[in-house]
């Protein structure tokens, strides 16, 4: 199967920094449980905020009071409230149970001194998010909506399905709200979507996973919808 670059697909599929887990002790680590604020809107911190377990996710809030999902940080990655825009309203959220470590400006460049490869995996891990925006303002430029989502499925069958009894099944869950927040397609218009692919018998979804029965007629569909 043809392979892409799986970073840019997903908003948690970030560049990990494992080897930060060698200096925590740096840091200040901390317990939160699903559903607590790591960092409230408006809040000034200036600290990388790196995740040793759970997940969290990193929200921006509009004027209106309105939220918007930014990108998901799992085990290894971490969000950046060391340097905040101003007038950056950001809204950290654990989203899972989650054990979190805090590091300073002073204590990360006490610890790139001691060891360039955490530097350098932390320069990646910057670098894949920037790939993953990039893709996503491309595909706001140049797809309809329906073709956004369908390129979706078909990369993501791409990069993580896996061939079983003549489908591709691709192990992941992600709820029809998660790929509406991630194209930026309506909810409804997600639904309307699944059912004509069910319909079709092109693929369908689970709480747990997506399996896809034509790779070939869905690769064929993304074609055909860009004409509209």
């Amino acid at each position: 199967m043809e392979k892409t670059n799986s970073y840019y697909i997903l908003p948690n599929n970030f560049y990990p920094v494992k080897k930060l887990q060698n200096y925590i002790h740096m840091g200040v680590v901390r317990n939160y449980s699903k559903g607590q604020s790591v960092v409230l809107p408006g809040e000034l911190i200036y600290k990388i905020v790196y995740v040793l377990s759970g997940r969290l996710s990193i929200n921006f809030l509009n004027e209106d009071g309105r939220q918007k999902l930014m990108y998901y940080a799992d085990p290894n990655t971490y969000a950046d409230r060391l340097f905040p825009f101003d007038e950056c309203y950001v809204h950290v959220i654990a989203e899972e149970n989650s054990t979190i470590c805090f590091f300073s400006k002073e204590e990360l460049f006490e610890i790139f001194q001691q060891d360039k490869e955490v530097l350098s995996d932390f320069i990646t891990n910057y670098s894949s998010k920037c790939g993953y925006f990039m893709r996503e303002s491309k595909e706001m430029i140049l797809y309809n909506p329906s073709v956004r989502v369908l390129r979706l499925l078909y990369e993501l069958c791409l990069t993580q399905g896996k061939s079983v009894d003549d489908v591709y099944q691709i192990d992941i869950k992600l709820s029809q709200k998660a790929i509406s927040e991630i194209t930026g397609v309506h909810f409804v218009t997600i639904s309307r979507i699944f059912g004509f692919l069910k319909k079709e018998n092109i693929l369908y979804k689970t709480t747990s996973k997506i399996t896809v029965i034509d790779l070939e007629r869905l690769k064929e569909l993304v074609n055909e919808w860009m004409e509209f």
